[in-house]
């Protein structure tokens, strides 16, 4: 069954005057790439090759590329860094954006562009390089030196890139830090906050690479959430004014209404009811009540002494592990197989199969007939 990736990499606008770029799965090296998606039909990673070449051949010097990416590889996503930059060093017009989770690697290549952006509601991470490696003492301590010398260089990188000491650098990596919307561009990782970006492709728990789970608890969370999640703040009162007012003036259609005198005056005139006066008054008298503040009390009275019986039995039901059902082995067809097999053997030993026989008697055979008593 071909597997459909829940992150892509593409390129599109190529005939237009800008070149949109879309990184959204993991940076892997070319040899990688290209072995996903000739044995495995997975489009969803890109290499520097990869990039480099689609950049390349679209011949369009505007371009935008916006990431939604773990990570992955450090040296192509450096390269890729570096790319970017040499591409406006020669006169091209780049803008990088980071929309959901800008992690790990991937974060090099948003903070590339002298015109980096990340969305208000995107995280950014940082933390240590990690690797595995597999052989004797000598071979093992070298990696380490290497791994420490990679973790280096990229608390360097991003203690250049922040203006940041390299102690506090090194202190978010080793504690893993996720920086949420502005907090990226407060601390100098890249130049500009936007608006929301719309982010719909929740994220797999087993997919999940990181120490931290609250911050993917927190981005499933904001997936696909209602656009009017505060039904009060988003409630218009007019219209709720006129809806009501033209239920009570039908309610009155046919009786006449006398509106009450103003003080000094002498008497006011009958008058039909009708749904722009009713309207009005109700609009009014709407105006002076704060729903949300009597919902919110309402619902903590509720509450106040825990979740209604109800509630939790049918919290108590959803959760509850399914019983496995009884293993009816008389009824397994496996199992009668092995009972089978089982009777055959006993058989076999009954009836002597499979034992050794006794040695054969050569001398008998060569006098036949003559007995040695």
């Amino acid at each position: 069954m071909k597997k459909l990736p829940i992150f892509n990499y593409h390129i599109e606008n190529k005939s237009a005057d800008r070149l949109d770029v879309f990184i959204d799965g993991t940076i892997v090296d070319a040899e990688t790439k290209e072995w996903l998606s000739e044995w495995y039909n997975e489009h969803s990673s890109v290499s520097f090759k990869s990039f480099r070449n689609e950049v390349i051949s679209s011949g369009i010097k505007n371009i935008r590329i916006t990431i939604n990416s773990f990570g992955g590889q450090i040296g192509d996503a450096m390269a890729m860094h570096d790319f970017i930059q040499q591409l406006e060093n020669d006169g091209y017009d780049i803008e990088t954006i980071g929309i959901g989770m800008v992690c790990s690697a991937a974060t090099y290549i948003l903070s590339a562009s002298k015109n980096s952006k990340i969305s208000k509601n995107a995280y950014y991470m940082i933390h240590n390089v990690s690797g595995g490696v597999w052989g004797d003492v000598n071979d093992i301590e070298k990696y380490a030196q290497s791994l420490r010398k990679f973790n280096n260089n990229i608390r360097d990188f991003y203690s250049n890139l922040t203006g940041k000491t390299a102690d506090e650098i090194e202190n978010w990596m080793n504690e893993e830090t996720w920086f949420y919307g502005k907090e990226v561009t407060d601390n100098g990782f890249v130049k500009e906050t936007i608006g929301e970006s719309n982010v719909s492709n929740a994220i797999n728990k087993n997919d999940w690479a990181f120490k931290n789970q609250n911050p993917l608890n927190v981005y499933n969370s904001f997936v696909n959430k209602p656009s009017n999640e505060n039904l009060i703040q988003n409630l218009d009162m007019k219209n709720l004014a006129t809806l009501i007012g033209v239920a009570v003036s039908n309610a009155f259609s046919n009786h006449i209404v006398t509106p009450k005198p103003a003080e000094g005056a002498e008497g006011a005139t009958p008058e039909p009811v009708t749904n722009e006066a009713l309207t009005n008054v109700i609009t009014n008298a709407l105006a002076e009540i704060k729903f949300d503040e009597h919902i919110t009390n309402a619902v903590i009275e509720m509450f106040k002494d825990g979740l209604p019986e109800n509630m939790v039995t049918q919290i108590t039901d959803a959760v509850k592990p399914a019983e496995a059902a009884p293993l009816n082995l008389a009824e397994n067809e496996d199992y009668k197989g092995l009972i089978n097999r089982v009777s055959e053997v006993e058989k076999k030993i009954l009836n002597g199969v499979g034992a050794v026989q006794p040695p054969k008697n050569e001398d008998n055979e060569k006098y036949a007939g003559v007995s040695f008593d």
